[in-house]
């Protein structure tokens, strides 16, 4: 008689599940990037307004180097032209069309005395017709700066601003946050670099109790602190801004150096700060989408959780790294 087939072993299931788990999370993720990016062209209108950042950000990158070709960037110009004219005659002028203006006012005047500006000149006058009056044109272009003065603003212990930084999990629960603070931590985030200068990062800011906690329900590392906090942040970066496949993990690369930024602005401002990572599976996003009102073009970065420190607290040690174990210096290339 023959021996019975043996049974499946739970590990099989277990890795066939999982399997199929990390596949549908794959799918989720790139269902989000395939309908919000504009690797097929501009659509939207968050795509269009990254579009003209990213043209302008071209444009204002070569009038800052130190010996630019005569007229360059035309190609650029004409780009720019079109897309913000589309742009104003669907949307109607805003910051971004302003934008666009400004960089191509200050292109003119950069090329004024270097070469032929007659077809610039008529794209901006053209522009200008469209747009009509009633805006400021914003500062673009480049500028120049004195090293003496970068270097005086930065004069400070920055390792030691750094190893005072704690990852803080004990707040005087009695205390409000100034908005103040809040706007100030932000300005200091958005000076973070982006790519070609799109600026994809959105703040969701809670400083309510009963809105505080109602976010983290949906956050599995606050147990202990949470109901302590002063506030909390969801960072999220649009993926309706970017445009090439290479960019499909452009937005954690953004969003992670905004984040971080906007930590240290707390740190700056007196508060505690604590990172509070979102490495969720996507029924989990959806209850934290659905919850706070995240549109589907955008992605949870990360939650910070922020607040009044007490006046002593216990932190972990966290010891960091020999630093030999973090910096390879010149590697043998190959």
């Amino acid at each position: 008689m023959p021996s019975a087939k043996a049974a499946p072993s739970a590990s099989s299931f277990h890795r066939a599940r999982t399997a199929w788990r990390l596949f549908a999370n794959f799918a989720y993720d790139y269902r989000r990037f395939r309908r919000a990016s504009f690797i097929d062209g501009a659509e939207s209108r968050e795509n269009r307004r990254a579009h003209i950042h990213l043209l302008a950000h071209m444009l204002e990158y070569g009038m800052s180097l130190s010996n630019p070709r005569n007229g360059f960037g035309v190609d650029k110009v004409r780009l720019l032209a079109v897309e913000t004219r589309r742009y104003i005659e669907q949307h109607g002028r805003d910051a971004s069309a302003d934008i666009s203006l400004s960089v191509l006012s200050a292109y003119v005047d950069f090329n004024a005395e270097q070469g032929d500006i007659s077809e610039a000149q008529a794209l901006l006058d053209d522009l200008l017709v469209v747009a009509g009056a009633g805006h400021n044109i914003r500062l673009g272009g480049s500028e120049t700066v004195i090293a003496a003065e970068i270097v005086r603003h930065a004069r400070m212990d920055f390792v030691s601003f750094m190893e005072a930084r704690h990852s803080v999990r004990q707040y005087d629960s009695n205390r409000t946050v100034a908005f103040e603070k809040i706007e100030r931590a932000i300005r200091a985030a958005q000076q973070s670099p982006s790519s070609c200068n799109r600026q994809t990062c959105r703040v969701y800011a809670f400083t309510e109790k009963p809105s505080i906690a109602r976010v983290l329900v949906h956050h599995d590392g606050n147990r202990g602190f949470g109901e302590q906090l002063g506030g909390v942040f969801v960072v999220t970066v649009d993926l309706s801004h970017w445009n090439t496949i290479g960019e499909r993990n452009q937005g954690w690369v953004d969003g992670g150096m905004f984040a971080m930024t906007l930590a240290l602005g707390l740190h700056a401002e007196g508060l505690g700060a604590c990172m509070l990572n979102w490495s969720a599976a996507r029924e989990q996003d959806i209850k934290m989408r659905t919850c706070v009102g995240i549109p589907d073009n955008e992605i949870i970065i990360t939650l910070i959780g922020f607040g009044h420190m007490r006046d002593e607290f216990r932190v972990p040690v966290s010891a960091r790294k020999p630093i030999d174990m973090v910096l390879t210096h010149e590697p043998p290339l190959r």
